[in-house]
């Protein structure tokens, strides 16, 4: 078992996770661990295809790469086929198994991009392709620290606000994104079954740190960028609308608790909808813009890289 820290967690894991931060000598949130995994549940409340789900029991079966069995929000059982690179196990421990493992533990998990300001993190969120990860890029190349790049994990159980909660510090970009921040590609290691290089980032915040604003990221055929705030319903809607593989909450047994945990945050945070042309992106205007609504980048919590 070697130590990891990612999401706010302690993580022993037996799997090599060189994305991940290493861990400290606290007991452990979290155990990964290679093992037979079932190919179905015995008593499934939900089955949709690649994954199955009861209460605090997540099965994920990935065509070509093998089975993720997630429990009570404190053990990954890993399952690869022959032959599968450990690479490629990765990205789906990372990703779809990780959020599955946050949502038991009773967090609010957001597909979205975030980073440490003055005032506390802020959460980009919008649909793929609308350039969440360029403006993270953009954002770290001035100076603020990156929480997470594609997933960020909020608890609302803080009286003070929600807090969000830094995951790991590397950043998935495409060619044309990390050329244009000056990254050596044939230095990177590709991203398995995708066309983005894994990049490691030069500030990182592993958090807590109270969550300020949630932008959510839209283009438009006009030529210049907008900026609005969102009403309460839609605050709701937009929360519920960017939650990570909300399908897996229901079989689960956590609608009810997604439900309140997205009303507080909705109702907890600066909410607004940032709109830029489709062509030309006006990349630099907009990181202007959006750093006259929240300032620049806060240094004292970060942690070099």
């Amino acid at each position: 078992m070697t130590s990891y820290y990612a999401h706010g967690l302690q993580i022993d894991s037996e799997i090599p996770l060189p994305e991940l931060r290493p861990g400290s000598n606290r007991a452990a949130d979290v155990h990964i661990r290679y093992g037979p995994v079932p190919t179905a549940l015995p008593d499934p409340v939900k089955s949709c295809g690649f994954f199955q789900a009861a209460p605090d029991t997540l099965l994920l079966t990935v065509k070509d790469v093998g089975r993720y069995l997630v429990t009570h929000g404190r053990d990954i059982v890993v399952e690869p086929l022959p032959d599968c690179s450990e690479d490629l196990v990765r990205v789906f421990l990372l990703g779809s198994t990780f959020g599955a493992l946050l949502h038991q533990r009773h967090l609010l998990v957001m597909h979205a991009s975030s980073i440490e300001t003055a005032r506390g993190a802020v959460l980009f969120v919008g649909p793929r392709g609308h350039g969440k990860s360029t403006l993270l890029a953009a954002l770290v190349d001035r100076g603020h620290a990156m929480l997470a790049d594609d997933v960020t994990a909020v608890s609302v159980e803080s009286p003070s606000g929600p807090v969000a909660f830094g995951a790991f510090p590397r950043q998935r970009l495409c060619t044309d994104t990390a050329t244009r921040f000056d990254h050596p590609l044939e230095a990177l290691p590709r991203v398995p079954s995708s066309n983005k290089y894994l990049v490691p980032v030069p500030r990182f915040c592993p958090g807590p740190l109270p969550v300020h604003a949630i932008y959510a990221l839209d283009v438009h055929e006009a030529a210049d960028i907008h900026l609005e705030s969102v009403n309460a319903a839609q605050r709701f809607a937009l929360v519920g609308r960017n939650t990570y593989r909300s399908a897996f909450l229901f079989g689960l047994g956590l609608s009810r608790m997604h439900f309140h945990a997205a009303a507080r945050l909705a109702r907890s945070v600066q909410v607004a909808c940032v709109t830029r042309p489709v062509t030309p992106f006006m990349l630099d205007e907009l990181v202007d813009r959006l750093e006259e609504e929240f300032g620049g980048p806060e240094v004292s919590r970060t942690v070099p890289q």
